[in-house]
């Protein structure tokens, strides 16, 4: 084991989502190492080499590559590797191709180490966390996704801008799956404390534009440009951030729901332990509907890969 002293990060997969995630973090300079992995060694050299170059100048952490047993034992765990859909493949066998890959990993990092917190980026992240709690065989407060949490800085930037405020004074939560059946809770939304409806009025027909653009705003993105990166990877930062320093925020993270099952996203505090709590939202009844319906959509897919069958398509987008 390294002898490097301070909090450590390995990220699994360097990909696009993964380079994005592992230059926001050095450059937040929240860890003391990062270690970097990936199946294709000299596409990991080639990434580790070039993000070594970013760190030239003022104080950053280490940056090298790492072993499956050596990125088991990190304080935090990134875990955004996978493969993408073949062309003609459903949807329910790319869940399976991931989930195998995620098994694989995590079987040779074992034995994880005592306080080792596995994020889980890898879409489908609510369905791909729920099979990672299930083959790490870590506590499920230190397994968890990234879930609807960039869904939520969408959200909260898309009323800043219609209520000419800074997003940082919007309050508000998308819950359930990060994909196509998440669920924005209208009815707890604030703009600086203040309820939403007191300071932007909007009708149904204006909400329904926000969810549209908030649900779909990837896809468009995909199209244009291929990926999304930049997003995820500060906000995974913020998630390392969060807990390396023990901060206690209140983050909408995909995390195990021991009533349904699952994972899906509700808000959490978040801390050095990792989910420290779960907060549950008083939802409006058609709120509470939908989200009922993202939560069996989820389970659907669960039974699906457990046990194949046609399932409902589920989104695997950023």
């Amino acid at each position: 084991m390294s002898q490097f002293q301070g909090p450590r990060i390995a990220i699994i997969g360097i990909g696009k989502v993964g380079a994005a995630v592992a230059y926001s973090i050095i450059h937040k300079q929240i860890a003391s190492e990062v270690l970097i992995l990936d199946i294709k060694e000299d596409f990991q050299d080639a990434q580790v080499q070039d993000l070594r170059d970013s760190t030239s100048f003022g104080i950053s952490p280490r940056v090298k590559p790492g072993t499956w047993r050596e990125c088991g034992q990190c304080d935090i765990i990134v875990f955004t590797g996978g493969t993408n859909q073949k062309g003609g493949e459903s949807r329910l066998a790319l869940v399976q191709r991931n989930i195998s890959v995620i098994k694989s990993g995590f079987e040779q990092m074992k034995p994880f180490g005592e306080n080792s917190i596995l994020l889980m980026v890898t879409n489908p992240v609510d369905i791909m966390t729920y099979f990672a709690l299930k083959y790490t065989g870590l506590p499920p407060s230190r397994v968890f996704g990234s879930g609807t949490i960039l869904d939520t800085t969408r959200l909260k930037d898309a009323i800043a801008q219609r209520a000419e405020v800074a997003p940082r004074a919007v309050n508000a939560y998308v819950i359930g799956e990060h994909g196509d059946s998440q669920v924005i809770a209208w009815s707890n939304m604030a703009i600086g404390g203040i309820p939403l409806d007191q300071v932007l009025p909007l009708d149904a027909e204006e909400k329904h534009a926000v969810a549209e653009f908030v649900r779909f705003k990837a896809d468009r993105l995909n199209r244009v440009k291929g990926e999304t990166s930049f997003g995820i990877g500060a906000v995974i930062s913020s998630i390392c951030s969060a807990i390396l320093l023990d901060e206690r925020n209140v983050l909408p993270l995909s995390h195990f729901q021991a009533d349904q099952g699952i994972c899906f996203s509700k808000p959490a505090i978040l801390g050095r332990a990792g989910i420290l709590r779960t907060l549950d939202i008083a939802l409006e009844a058609e709120e509470a509907a939908s989200l009922e319906r993202s939560i069996a959509k989820l389970k659907s897919v669960v039974v699906g890969t457990e046990s194949p069958r046609p399932v409902t398509e589920i989104s695997s987008r950023l």
